[in-house]
Order: C-alpha cells, then sequence, then structure tokens
C-alpha cells in the first residue's frame, strides 16, 4: 500500500511541475527575438492577394526587425486549423538558410508555432507591411 501512495505523489508532483512549466509560456513575453544584423533579407507573402515582396535594405530590416523584437506579446489559443491570414513573413540569413517563419494577422496579433499571440506592449508595424505592398500591387508587370 505505501508503494502505491509513493508512487500516485510522485505522478502528482510530475504532473504539478509540467502544468507549471507549461502555464509559464502564457506570460506576457517576446517572441520575435532575432537580432537584426543577422537577418540579410525579410520575404512577406501576402495572404490575401498572392503578391509577395523582398526586404533586402538595411534600414528596412533594421526597422522591421527592432519593432518586431520590441512588441512583448501574450500567448493565446492554438491556431491549429485556422485559414487565412495577412502577411506570412520569412526570415533569411546571409547564406540564405530561413531563421523563422511566422504570420502577421493584424497589428496586434501574429501566429507562431502554432500559436496565436496577442501584443501587449507596443505594436506591430502593420501599416509599414501595407504601405510596401501597395507599392508592389500598383508597380507595372513585367513580360
Amino acid at each position: 500500500m505505501k508503494k502505491f501512495h509513493n508512487k500516485r505523489k510522485y505522478i502528482l508532483i510530475t504532473g504539478l511541475v509540467i502544468g507549471l512549466l507549461y502555464a509559464t509560456t502564457f506570460i506576457p513575453q517576446r517572441v520575435i527575438t532575432t537580432s537584426p544584423s543577422s537577418v540579410s533579407r525579410i520575404h512577406v507573402f501576402d495572404g490575401q492577394s498572392g503578391y509577395e515582396l523582398n526586404l533586402n535594405d538595411r534600414d528596412d530590416i533594421y526597422a522591421v526587425m527592432n519593432n518586431l523584437n520590441d512588441v512583448t506579446f501574450q500567448k493565446g489559443k492554438p491556431s491549429i486549423g485556422y485559414m487565412g491570414y495577412s502577411y506570412r513573413v520569412t526570415l533569411y540569413d546571409q547564406d540564405g538558410d530561413e531563421l523563422d517563419e511566422f504570420i502577421i494577422n493584424s497589428e496586434d496579433t501574429l501566429r507562431y508555432h502554432g500559436f496565436f499571440y496577442t501584443a501587449k506592449s507596443g505594436n506591430i508595424d502593420y501599416d509599414k507591411f501595407d504601405a510596401r505592398m501597395t507599392q508592389v500591387k500598383t508597380q507595372p508587370v513585367e513580360e
């Protein structure tokens, strides 16, 4: 009987520790932490129009990355099964390898690693993406 009690106590403590560790993932935190200096290109795909844009200019990269690094997000519900989005953003390093990928839904919501995240301090500079994408949409198509 004592063995059963010890085993039950061990399972209860283990479950509690795992639950507490998981709960800490819901503390507001910075989600995007990639250093701007390690990013050589930002690829943006507009999920509404199908247009794409590459940000290669260092000033643009620093502006976008510093903005994203400064926003603190609260983890929300799982995003599995949700379709549609505004902008899918992929970060690349100098070798062309993918550093990170996430989806920006609005100025205060992004999807990252299977969860929705809501901005708690600061906002995503969504207007910058809109303005750049508008430029791409109005450029004449080369044949």
